[in-house]
């Protein structure tokens, strides 16, 4: 069990013995709450304020909750992430009480170098540099003391006034599961093993990489209070200054390789830097001997196989990536990443059907699923970005429009595809910083089995090179086209059986039509009348004349009768085809 597992075990228990009138933190915590005025409700403004008013536990909290997309509305997790820790440094008696109590032996023993000025001090920790025995310049953080148990004891108080006075979900927001995510979330980023074992796994992973450099961790140096890691001495992504340095062609060839480089942590080893914005990601000029040590190490390089396909790639810049801060991660196992290439292609190839079955995998609806409702949304969403060429197509865009769409009609969106959003969000920043020119997508694109094969065997490889994105993109769309047509049609069909659509019919007219169909109608009846009355009647003027007593006076008032009959129909015949010449 973690230290900080034990301590909110321990600090519950003194919670629930706590008045009010007897504990100062939560008298401190009432106290600023009363502060300020409610009557626009607790806008992202206030939470701020008041977050920032309780100290760097709480702010800490707040940073944390920024990310929680899927649990706080969008306008308060940007307000949140403007939150920053505003925590005097540790004095080095303590930073230094600490090292030993941690790690066994005193810092002078442990370190040729230690530096006192501190490269930055948080709510958690600080960080100082640092150099070892045979002179590697390493970075070491250095957990506050007693930091464990007050973010355990404010989470015991919270917990304390949500059992007291919230009852139920609020505005829709179940307030305790979301503290039960801050609390899970907390653990894992005061125990700095866990951030130790995110650095050995994403530098095992990258290890190898041209241009790709990753801060090994020194596990003899670290536990969960202590993080030592190689010291990086690039210059942030963010520094607008440095970068008007460098020519746009080499700002174009780093975004590219940081594009790509996000893109294969992503689709090939599933596990990505989940916060790579730009003040994580560096820059530096290329050292030449580092590359001929990782040559000589054994390494893995790859060599260009096809020169025609590096030919059409952006070349490596004249600097090495270096990434920073592993404190967020993000996993994705085989069938999430599965299901994000097929959101991704679904929607570049417009298929609503394709889409439905995937957005299935990652949302649940809040109540009865209404299947048609599904699709008639997936089918909004690929018409979002039908109008987008190809190059401007943001895959951040994409994944902000599923995850709010989703949100808004009430689904529960799997977490992991949240954490994704934020990271590809973040990293298109970072990359468009950089260079405009470069879109992610196709990085993302270039790693994407379409799952089908096209046959442009009439094409020579002149041609093939030259052909438009757009054209290619029609092409595989009408390939896709037609081997889903049945599908399609099947699933259709299927829905219908199951019951999970309904077919509705509309025969509603346009008014002035529906008056012109009323007034033919009442035209053509009119006119059989008339014809049945003229017909008879020339029927009864033309009759035989019978014989017998008294039959010939019949016979002259039949005549008669049907003489009056013409041409009464004839009058009514006039007045119709006048009628109908006006309303023409």
């Amino acid at each position: 069990m973690s230290n900080f597992v034990t301590a909110l075990i321990k600090q519950r228990r003194d919670a629930k013995k706590a008045e009010p009138n007897t504990n100062g933190r939560l008298k401190e915590i009432i106290a600023v709450l009363r502060k300020y005025n409610y009557d626009n409700g607790i806008t992202p403004e206030i939470t701020v304020n008041i977050l920032q008013d309780l100290g760097p536990t709480y702010v800490k909290i707040g940073q944390i909750a920024s990310q929680q997309n899927d649990y706080l509305p969008k306008e308060y997790c940007d307000a949140l992430a403007s939150l920053r820790s505003k925590v005097a440094p540790m004095d080095m008696p303590t930073v230094y009480a600490q090292i030993e109590k941690y790690l066994g032996k005193p810092v002078n023993e442990l370190f040729a170098t230690f530096d006192e000025k501190p490269l930055g001090s948080a709510s958690i920790a600080q960080v100082h540099k640092a150099t070892l025995r045979d002179g590697t310049v390493v970075a070491v953080k250095v957990r506050r003391p007693g930091i464990v148990d007050t973010v355990a004891r404010d989470f015991a108080l919270i917990e304390k006034v949500l059992d007291i006075f919230v009852k139920k979900p609020v505005g829709g927001l179940d307030l305790k599961a979301f503290i039960v995510e801050l609390e899970n979330t907390s653990k894992r980023e005061l125990d700095l093993n866990n951030e130790a074992n995110f650095i050995d796994r994403f530098w095992k992973n990258n290890n190898g990489r041209e241009k790709i450099v990753v801060p090994k961790c020194y596990r003899e140096l670290s536990c969960d209070a202590i993080l030592t890691e190689d010291f990086i001495t690039g210059k942030e992504v963010s520094d607008t200054e440095y970068l008007a340095t460098l020519d746009d062609d080499e700002r174009e060839r780093i975004a590219a390789l940081i594009a790509d480089n996000f893109s294969t942590q992503i689709l090939t080893d599933g596990f990505y830097h989940a916060d790579p914005h730009s003040g994580n990601v560096l820059i530096k000029k290329s050292d030449t001997a580092v590359s001929v040590a990782k040559e000589n190490a054994g390494e893995p390089t790859e060599e260009k196989d096809n020169e025609e396909e590096a030919e059409k790639k952006i070349p490596l810049p004249n600097y090495d990536v270096e990434w920073i801060d592993f404190g967020m991660m993000g996993t994705l196992n085989s069938k999430q990443r599965q299901i994000l290439l097929d959101i991704v292609t679904n929607v570049v190839m417009h298929d609503a059907y394709g889409l439905k079955r995937t957005v299935m995998q990652i949302a649940h609806p809040k109540g009865e699923i209404d299947h048609g409702f599904i699709l008639e949304m997936c089918e909004d969403l690929c018409g979002q970005f039908s109008g987008t060429d190809f190059g401007d197509f943001e895959l951040g865009d994409l994944m902000d429009s599923i995850l709010d769409t989703l949100q808004k009609q009430n689904f529960d969106v799997d977490p992991f595809l949240t954490n994704l959003g934020r990271g590809v969000i973040a990293i298109e920043g970072t990359v468009k910083t950089l260079s405009p020119k470069v879109n992610i997508l196709n990085y993302f694109m270039d790693k994407v089995n379409l799952g089908f094969d096209l046959d442009l065997s009439n094409l020579d490889k002149d041609n093939l090179k030259d052909l438009n994105p757009q054209i290619a993109l029609k092409l595989l769309q009408l390939a896709k086209g037609i081997t889903d047509s049945s599908t399609k049609a099947a699933e259709t069909l299927d829905m219908l059986e199951k019951g999970q659509i309904k077919v509705r019919t509309d025969f509603s007219f346009e008014e002035k039509a529906l008056e012109t169909v009323s007034r033919h109608t009442k035209y053509a009846i009119r006119a059989a009348i008339i014809a049945a009355l003229i017909i008879g009647s020339a029927i009864l003027c033309t009759s035989s004349a019978l014989s017998g007593e008294g039959v010939a006076a019949v016979t002259i008032t039949l005549r008669a009768i049907g003489l009056v009959g013409f041409f009464v129909g004839l009058f009514f015949a006039q007045r119709l085809y006048r009628n109908m010449l006006k309303n023409k």
